[in-house]
């Protein structure tokens, strides 16, 4: 009978043990929650919204506007007077303009930076040097609202320059001094695009020599151009052909239009020629449906992400280095107004006089409490240690 209660009690605990089992590998397939994290950051971000700044840079009549019009398509240099396109200025201007685009409903700021006179002086051995300015000062305004204190430091706006867009002449054979000096001044600062304007002035076979030659002439001098990210192995057979195609159309042979004209039953831009109409979006005669690819669907984010973990870093440390206090970093901002900058320190000056104000009335009441205690209990004395600090003595 002993036998027989010791077989009932380890069944029933065995029955136990397996009702727990069950009950913890039901509890294990349920979800906790956390898995949504991407949709919240996803509609975070669309909330938000991206931002992203174009530089192009190249001489006067290379069709830098019109090509920035028929890549974004849209007209942000609708507005500008035909005064500007025909006398250029002499000297390098920076020129910036901002759009907002809305694409299934992701919001992009678009600001596209122009640099008129590139080139056009009789001396232009330095006129990389206002473009490389110009960058500096937007990595320094960013690094000073990212160093800042409270709302500034969390609603940062990034107006860093993501990728620049060199616009080469179609008539050189091989890179320039001019394009040598420009590429080795800001190869280590900006994202840098080589692109061949007017490519519709080009033979097949000599748009090949030309981008071989430049190419070429890139390894020659050691110029750093933007490194495409190497596919993941795992993603499928198009993308890693589009990759490849990709990679094979640098320099970029673009031409661009602002006229859309109807063919077939679609609107398309093109150029109108004696002989005939070129589609400037397509593949066969233009790269510009690649560059449109890398730059807007495929490796936009990567251009900002190398921005700010390389380009930006670089010039983080050196401010770090140079700068070895917050109040060095303030002085010398170029882009505070003088009167919000004045407005930001009285707001700070009179905290600082609150909390002084504060401590003082904290040592008053503690000082009246002291002595009214004594007065009640004049048995205990208040001595001071050798350190300063006030004791009670029974």
């Amino acid at each position: 009978m002993a036998t027989d209660s010791f077989e009932r009690q380890t069944r029933r605990s065995g029955s136990g043990r397996r009702r727990k089992c069950t009950d913890l590998q039901s509890t294990s397939n349920e979800t906790i929650g956390f898995s949504t994290l991407p949709d919240q950051i996803h509609r975070k971000t669309l909330k938000r919204g991206f931002e992203f700044t174009l530089m192009v840079v190249g001489e006067h009549g290379l069709g830098k506007s019109t090509f920035i019009n028929t890549l974004f398509m849209t007209e942000l240099y609708a507005d500008r007077p035909p005064s500007a396109r025909l006398h250029p200025p002499k000297t390098v201007e920076i020129e910036t303009r901002s759009v907002e685009l809305e694409e299934k409903g992701v919001k992009l700021r678009l600001t596209v930076v122009d640099t008129p006179g590139f080139g056009d002086g009789m001396n232009s051995s330095e006129c990389w040097k206002p473009i490389l300015d110009f960058i500096d000062q937007q990595f320094l305004k960013y690094f000073q609202a990212e160093t800042s204190f409270g709302i500034e430091r969390k609603y940062v706006q990034d107006q860093r320059v993501h990728c620049c867009l060199y616009f080469l002449p179609p008539s050189i054979r091989g890179l320039r001094p001019i394009d040598r000096d420009f590429l080795h001044h800001l190869q280590h600062k900006v994202n840098i695009i080589p692109v061949i304007a007017k490519a519709d002035t080009l033979l097949k076979s000599e748009l090949t020599a030309l981008k071989k030659q430049l190419l070429s002439d890139i390894d020659k001098y050691g110029v750093q151009l933007y490194d495409f990210p190497e596919g993941d192995p795992e993603q499928d057979e198009d993308s890693q052909t589009l990759d490849k195609a990709l990679r094979e159309s640098i320099p970029f042979a673009v031409m661009g239009s602002n006229t859309i004209l109807e063919s077939n039953g679609r609107k398309i831009r093109a150029r109108t020629y004696p002989w005939g109409v070129v589609d400037v979006e397509d593949s066969k005669y233009s790269d510009l449906p690649h560059l449109r690819e890398m730059l807007c669907k495929t490796h936009l984010q990567d251009l900002k992400d190398i921005t700010s973990d390389l380009h930006y870093e670089s010039f983080r440390a050196q401010q770090l280095l140079g700068k070895k206090n917050l109040n060095d970093i303030y002085e010398d901002d170029p882009y505070e107004n003088v009167e919000v900058k004045y407005k930001t320190i009285q707001q700070k000056d009179e905290q600082i006089r609150d909390m002084k104000q504060q401590i003082l009335d904290m040592q008053q009441k503690l000082s009246s409490n002291i002595n009214e205690y004594q007065t009640i209990n004049p048995s205990v004395e208040i001595e001071r240690s050798n350190s300063g600090e006030r004791f009670t003595k029974i």
